[in-house]
């Protein structure tokens, strides 16, 4: 049996966990306070801000509570913690931050402890309130509320190697043994440029190292170059009428005839068909449904519609064959055209002094829907909805359909034999209405696959209706779908703040997949096989022994900071020291050290960060000009990582 593992990398996974166990207690921030300290005193000298979580969470708030307990008992000092109460979207507001910063300073806090980023615009906002209070950022930088990097004189922030952690990574999974590797990045985090790039350069030099060809693929799921096609293909699967052996229709099988409308088909005994009206022409409205029984013997009150007023009822099949014919009434109407890049995509004919529902037509490839515009915005009940309600009075209207460039890739529906094509977000929902049979043919059901013939995950409302609709998932999960598909044995997706999507392909095979987490230590999973740990209990500990406001420290493996669970640097834990694993951490911890790795930007061409004689990397971009953000060198023309032994 095949085992594919996953390495799972950066904060995303640890926000994940703390909002999962977070309790959130109120909507806006009440002052729902918990925490412990050593001391049952009013006043503390180190108080910690959890991320919302618990400090027994088993991610980063419990490690920074664990090097704020370390530092406090070694100096005798009193300490405890806050666990703010999140908004309605498991989000630290910044007016909650503030509170609890008050909160804090009347506890007499000579220190505060923050851990993650949601802290960042907060504290730089505050710490000058506070000039008395020591900050301290745990895994981020301090910022503008407009993004920009910013320094108090009482802020400290501490800073991981995400290099480093990512050569740990690499370097690990093929002395583990694997050697068809795949890195699942983001252009647009700060952090997956150096745990890709980290990622790689481990590779390369443990591959070297041990003289083993090695493959890597390596696919930011969000860059503009990505070759890679998210593209579903949905198709209605038509099945011939069973007939009896004198090749008639079978028995419990009828055949609908829908004039002026869609629906005709055949379908067995007891279904429940969607029948809808087509749009009234010019002058005319939609007044009622006449049905007439094709079954001699059978009146034709037997075919049992939902209601012969509404243009979309609903048919219970049985008894007999039918025709249902929408008719038409003369009518005083107006129109309401839909415009979409001044091109009138659609008009609806309908009464005047009436209300409408009317529905985007889907957008186009990499855009998304933003909001509608017309020359009477009153007449539109929601501009930023998709599907919304547009009244008319004498006049007819125009109404614009607006669509933005998206920020994510957007997934193309190709919908063949039937309407619904289009390009869509995750969440969206996709309705789609299969064509009409052929003779002889019964529409049967809906089928999807990608490209590749893999199936997309998508869950039809109901896929044995010819009209139906699903809601689009993520499908940047595809991505690694086609690595393991390829015989990737390892996928790391440090800093890619999607890396669930890792583990969601995993569901997709039918053989045992395992992670390999970065950040905390999953190793109490039975689907985790290692974690690459940024321990940020080592690092508060650090900090706050050599508290330096405006400044930023390192955490490496310098000062112990980073390590992989399953590796152990003492010689005598024979379970899980590895005597290369120890050489190369020495070598990366040393002020000389002969490992010079690379840092490359997120988004930047990764191929200039190393040469290899024995790795081989596969990146996924299309023929084109790919940003060459890599510091320290504009080409790499001898990898300064080889090795010899």
């Amino acid at each position: 049996m095949q085992l594919c593992k996953f390495l799972v990398g950066g904060n995303h996974m640890k926000k994940i966990v703390s909002v999962m166990l977070a309790v959130v207690l109120a909507v806006s921030c009440a002052f729902a306070f918990a925490g412990c300290s050593k001391k049952n005193n009013a006043k503390y000298d180190v108080v910690l801000l959890t991320d919302g979580a618990t400090v027994t969470d088993g991610a980063q708030n419990e490690s920074a509570w664990n090097g704020v307990k370390a530092y406090c008992d070694e100096k005798n000092l009193s300490y405890r913690y806050f666990q703010p109460g999140l908004d309605e979207n498991g989000e630290l507001t910044v007016e909650c931050i503030k509170n609890y910063f008050e909160l804090a300073a009347n506890a007499g806090a000579k220190y505060i402890v923050l851990p993650g980023d949601a802290y960042s615009v907060a504290v730089h906002e505050y710490a000058g309130t506070y000039k008395d209070i020591k900050f301290l950022l745990v895994d981020a930088k301090e910022k503008s509320a407009d993004g920009v990097d910013s320094t108090d004189e009482n802020v400290m922030c501490i800073d991981f190697n995400e290099l480093q952690a990512g050569f740990l990574a690499g370097y690990s999974s093929v002395i583990d043994g694997f050697t068809k590797l795949g890195y699942f990045g983001s252009v647009k985090s700060e952090t997956s440029g150096g745990y890709g790039a980290g990622y790689v350069q481990g590779a390369a030099y443990a591959a070297d190292q041990l003289g083993v060809p090695v493959s890597l693929d390596y696919a930011d799921y969000d860059s503009p170059i990505l070759d890679y096609d998210y593209t579903v293909n949905v198709k209605p699967e038509y099945v011939k009428i069973p007939t009896d052996k004198d090749g008639k229709k079978q028995e419990d099988y009828f055949t609908i005839k829908v004039v002026n409308g869609q629906g005709s088909g055949t379908y067995k005994n007891g279904e429940n068909v969607t029948i809808t009206a087509a749009p009234a022409e010019k002058g005319k409205a939609f007044d009622h449904w006449e049905k007439k029984s094709d079954t001699d013997g059978v009146k034709d009150k037997k075919v049992n519609i939902s209601s012969d007023k509404k243009s979309t009822m609903n048919l219970l099949v049985g008894d007999c064959d039918a025709t249902i014919t929408a008719v038409y009434k003369d009518a005083d109407t107006v129109p309401i055209n839909i415009v979409v890049d001044s091109e009138t995509k659609d008009t609806f004919n309908v009464l005047k002094d009436s209300k409408t529902s009317v529905t985007a037509p889907a957008a186009k490839s990499g855009y998304v829907f933003d909001h509608w515009e017309s020359q009477n915005q009153d007449a539109i009940s929601d501009a930023k909805s998709v599907t919304t309600d547009v009244s008319v009075s004498d006049k007819g209207i125009d109404v614009t359909a607006v669509y933005v460039k998206s920020e994510n890739p957007t997934f193309n529906v190709v919908v063949e034999n039937g309407s619904g094509s289009g390009s869509y977000v995750k969440d969206e929902v996709v309705n789609i209405v299969a064509d009409a049979p052929a003779e002889g043919m019964m529409f049967s059901k809906w089928v999807n696959a990608d490209n590749q013939g893999l199936a997309c995950g998508l869950l039809m409302k109901n896929e044995l209706s010819y009209s139906t609709s699903f809601t689009m998932v993520d499908r940047f999960a595809s991505v690694v779908e086609k690595m393991i598909d390829g015989g990737d044995q390892v996928v790391f997706g440090g800093g890619n703040p999607l890396m669930d999507s890792i583990y969601t392909a995993g569901e997709n095979f039918d053989f045992k997949t395992y992670g390999y987490n970065a950040g905390f230590n999953q190793s109490s999973r039975d689907d985790c096989w290692a974690s690459v740990v940024t321990d940020y209990g080592a690092a508060v500990k650090l900090a706050l022994e050599s508290y330096k406001g405006g400044t930023t420290i390192s955490a490496d493996c310098s000062n112990n900071c980073l390590y992989v669970t399953n590796k152990s640097l003492d010689k005598n834990d024979k379970d899980n020291y590895n005597e290369k694993y120890a050489a190369v951490y020495k070598e990366l911890a040393s002020t000389n050290s002969k490992i010079k790795l690379i840092p490359v930007s997120s988004g930047a061409d990764v191929r200039l960060s190393f040469t290899s004689k024995c790795l081989t990397l596969n990146y996924w971009i299309k023929e084109g000009k790919v940003e060459q953000g890599v510091q320290n060198t504009n080409k790499v023309t001898q990898n300064p990582n080889t090795q010899n032994d």
